[in-house]
């Protein structure tokens, strides 16, 4: 009798784990990764800045800033870009642009546009 329960446990633990995987492989499928360069940027708090305000859209799942180097300690806010990646049917491309030119200031505004890999 326990060997009978002992397999059934291991058998809906499986299936579980299963179907738990092809959701999300299914999830995965639909995300779409957008790279972008973003101008106007001076200082690591507008980094952050940006970031909060990519991140906050509605379908984003992930968002990774890059800062080129000038020499080797120097940052060169000149060069930055963003990996985003977003689930196409809650957001589009536009209402990330959008996003990244909303979080500037009048002091410091910020332009993004999409890159050609």
């Amino acid at each position: 009798m326990w060997k009978l329960v002992q397999t059934t446990i291991l058998v809906s633990t499986m299936t579980l784990s299963l179907v738990g995987l092809q959701g999300f492989a299914a999830e995965s499928q639909r995300l779409q990764t957008v790279p972008l360069q973003i101008d106007g940027m001076t200082c690591g708090a507008c980094v952050k800045d940006v970031k909060a305000a990519l991140a906050k859209v509605s379908g984003v799942s992930a968002v990774e800033i890059t800062v080129g180097k000038k020499w080797l300690f120097f940052f060169d806010y000149a060069d930055v870009r963003a990996a985003v990646t977003f689930d196409p049917e809650k957001t589009g491309v536009a209402a990330l642009i959008k996003a990244v030119e909303s979080a500037g200031t009048a002091l410091s505004p910020y332009k993004a546009r999409v890159l050609k890999e």
